[in-house]
């Protein structure tokens, strides 16, 4: 029976052939045997039935902690596991550090306490994670490295990487591979000096380079550190860190692009010409190629790069990167849940090697890398199933040769300041946005303000020194956004509002946006459609009360639940300004705003599994049983779900969602989640693409309506939105091409 959950459980990770594999640090500790507007509601849809609260009993339980969600390769690492787990009859629990070592214990901490039984851990300092490994080995928890190796400790019992020695012995070999002559230009890049990958990545190339680097055939042009050890064929640790120190981009785009930027203007004639750049990851490599190509005197570049990151399959095709190490992550999944179903059950996972973290040799897994460059990509990428040709433009295109500067001339320049990287649909939105304009031949820079107003008013003054024409932006608060849109005004830079409305200010010159009325009115809908007799428990959950848009769903779901409260169809359970005002068909933004403050999600899954807990400890016997709950968005819809499912009182529960994100289509397949709101992203971003080439052109964007914001009427184009049940979840996501009926199990 095991055996059969295994093979269920890894067939569906294959299944989850997810877009982008990209990421920080890929890893590897050296092995123990190397050398180191309003839309019609759709009551005539036949009824759904509720959603059961689905039973405790699970075969196992298994908690996940990975480094940041502000990469798209650790996103869809959370989506393949849980999915695949999940679908097997796993519990998992997955949570994110954020590149904090405090929140990554705490993360530990929270799921020892929530019963794991496996824990899985990247570690975001190798070091620093062996005292949350010890707790967790001390509450009886086994632990798995993942990617990353945790050091100084016994308490690991498994390891699961790639060969991160192959990944710098590959891009430092492609270098070699197409360097001629003597005294070529090198410049040095590398990872983040808490991340032992970067160390050992580092390692690797140093293994192929030095001997190159002796004989005269490369000069090293921007690391003091490494000039001094050039004729050393292995390094120390100590050695390593200090050349790391002078080159670390701490696997950071921005840092990346600053360091760079300052050693091309610290850099002489002879140090640019035709150049060779060791980077350490895709998303550093395209931030140093967009400064080198910008670099008149810089003729030529090749730059490496890992993790085949969707955008950087794109910039290898268009010739502005030159290679990338190909780390298939389903391989590491497998993997890891292979080791994972073994420990629970009792076993050992297969090990093919080991690797000494200092302290003991940790058995692991080893999973193997590949060079992509532009001859072999679509035998690698593409006919591997690891992406879609339609993922891709330039296919038939695909050349060879040295990566040719381009050319500086653009059609136009396009600032885009986008709200977090923390939500999977944002950073698509980064693709989408990248790939579309620079295509075209127009130049853009695409910032993230990670929920700070002020961060967001820096980004925007950044993009107005650099020089763009039109800005779009999706503000964290629609009101605090006024000031950075005036400033851009005032700079003569159009400004798009995207997907929310900057409020209050007259320098908004274009809104895109969703029917958001709609998005309300329809979730609502689906709660009135689905009521029976009286005196429903209702729980009112919103968005982020510094969001417009929460007020705009909100103002469409009242306008359809109302008339349903005042006549004692629904009982509100959770909200005291709600009942208080239950009785008025139209709110006021205050009493909104009142009725918001107490039940505010603010977009995020862990406030709304806490308030949905809070809501749950606090509620009567009565307010429980078969209950209706609107949720603002996917992400808590979950969460909210998650919760409801486990109190042994609600016998049901339906709740809405919008989004239509991978994980909660099949969360509704599965039964968990009722209904979602598709609002189709790549119409909102194409009507955001076509505003700035209009106003780019020095045209007018077409208009649909308006919105006023406080102060101006703001022209506006509104997307349509579509209420996606089990019903119609083919037609509506598969059909449509937004999704493959290969990412999700159950649509039989």
């Amino acid at each position: 029976m095991k055996n059969v959950r295994l093979i269920l459980v890894l067939l569906a990770v294959l299944a989850l052939t997810a877009l982008v594999a990209c990421g920080g640090a890929a890893t590897t500790e050296t092995p123990a045997e190397q050398p180191e507007a309003t839309t019609e509601t759709t009551a005539e849809e036949p009824a759904a039935e509720a959603t059961e609260a689905p039973a405790a009993e699970v075969s196992g339980k298994v908690g996940i902690v990975l480094p940041t969600k502000d990469e798209p390769r650790w996103v869809q690492d959370e989506t393949r596991f849980r999915e695949a787990l999940e679908s097997a009859g796993y519990e998992v629990e997955i949570l994110f550090s954020q590149g904090d070592s405090a929140k990554e214990r705490a993360n530990v901490e929270d799921l020892i306490t929530k019963g794991v039984q496996v824990l899985i851990i990247t570690p975001h300092d190798g070091t620093a994670a062996a005292a949350a490994a010890e707790a967790a080995r001390d509450a009886g928890v086994k632990v798995i490295s993942y990617d990353r190796l945790i050091r100084d400790t016994d308490a690991v019992d498994y390891y699961v990487t790639f060969d991160s020695i192959a990944v710098g012995a590959q891009q430092a070999q492609f270098l070699v591979d197409n360097a001629e002559g003597e005294g070529n230009p090198l410049y040095l890049y590398a990872g983040a000096a808490s991340d032992n990958n970067a160390f050992i990545f580092f390692e690797g190339a140093w293994g192929v380079l030095q001997p190159k680097i002796a004989d005269g055939t490369f000069r090293i042009v921007n690391s003091s550190e490494a000039v001094a050890l050039q004729d050393k064929p292995e390094l120390t640790r100590e050695e390593m860190a200090a050349i790391i120190g002078q080159v670390s981009t701490n696997w950071d785009f921005n840092t990346a692009k600053n360091l760079a930027e300052a050693n091309l203007t610290a850099a002489a004639a002879e140090d640019k010409g035709d150049v060779f750049i060791l980077a350490p990851n895709d998303g550093t490599a395209r931030a140093i190629a967009d400064v080198f190509a910008t670099d008149g005197d810089v003729t030529s570049y090749l730059v490496t790069g890992q993790d085949a990151e969707q955008a950087s399959v794109q910039y290898i095709i268009d010739g502005k990167q030159s290679m990338t190490v190909f780390k298939d992550v389903r391989t590491l999944v497998n993997d890891a849940i292979a080791a994972a179903v073994a420990l629970l059950g009792g076993g050992a996972p297969e090990a093919s090697g080991s690797y000494n973290n200092g302290v003991i040799d940790v058995p692991a897994v080893q999973s193997p890398v590949v060079s992509v460059t532009r001859d072999n990509l679509v035998a690698a990428l593409i006919d591997s199933g690891y992406y879609s040709a339609d993922d891709f433009t330039g296919l038939d295109a695909l050349g060879t040769g040295e990566t040719e500067a381009p050319a500086a001339e653009v059609s136009g320049k396009v600032g885009i300041v986008l709200p977090t990287k923390d939500e999977p649909r944002w950073v698509q939105d980064e693709t989408r946005f990248r790939e579309a304009l620079e295509s075209a031949g127009y130049e853009v820079e695409i910032l993230f303000s990670q929920g700070d107003s002020a961060k967001e008013r820096a980004n925007v003054e950044d993009l107005i020194t650099k020089g763009v024409q039109v800005l779009i932006i999706t503000p964290h608060d629609g009101t605090a956004a006024a000031a950075a849109a005036e400033a851009a005004r005032d700079a003569g830079v159009k400004v798009i509002s995207y997907d929310r409305l900057i409020r209050d200010t007259d320098a908004v010159d274009y809104y895109v946006t969703f029917d958001s009325i709609a998005v309300g009115a329809q979730q609502a809908q689906f709660l009135v459609d689905n009521a029976e007799g009286e005196g429903n428990p209702l729980y009112l959950y919103a968005g982020a009360a510094s969001d417009n848009n929460a007020f705009i769903f909100f103002e469409g779901a009242w306008g359809v639940l109302q008339p349903k409260i005042a006549d004692g169809t629904f009982r509100i359970v959770n909200s005291s300004e709600a009942v208080a005002l239950q009785d008025k068909p139209e709110l006021t933004r205050e009493e909104m705003a009142a009725i918001i403050g107490q039940v505010s999600t603010n977009w995020d899954f862990n406030t709304a599994k806490n308030l949905a807990e809070a809501n749950l400890t606090a509620a009567a016997a009565e307010d429980k049983g078969d209950v209706f709950i609107l949720a603002p968005n996917d992400g808590t819809a979950r969460a909210i779900a998650d919760v409801f499912a486990t109190d042994g009182d609600v016998t049901s529960y339906l709740v809405t969602g919008q989004d239509a994100e991978q994980a909660s289509v099949q969360y509704i397949i599965d039964g968990k989640q009722s209904m979602t709101v598709f609002k189709d992203v790549r119409t909102l971003v194409n009507d955001a693409i076509a505003a700035a080439v209009a106003l780019l052109g020095g045209g007018a964007p077409e208009a649909s309506g308006s919105y006023n914001n406080g102060v101006i009427d703001v022209p506006a184009v509104q997307s349509p939105v579509v209420t996606v049940t089990r019903d119609n979840v083919v037609e509506a996501l598969i059909d449509s091409g937004y999704y493959s009926a290969d990412d999700f199990t159950g649509l039989d």
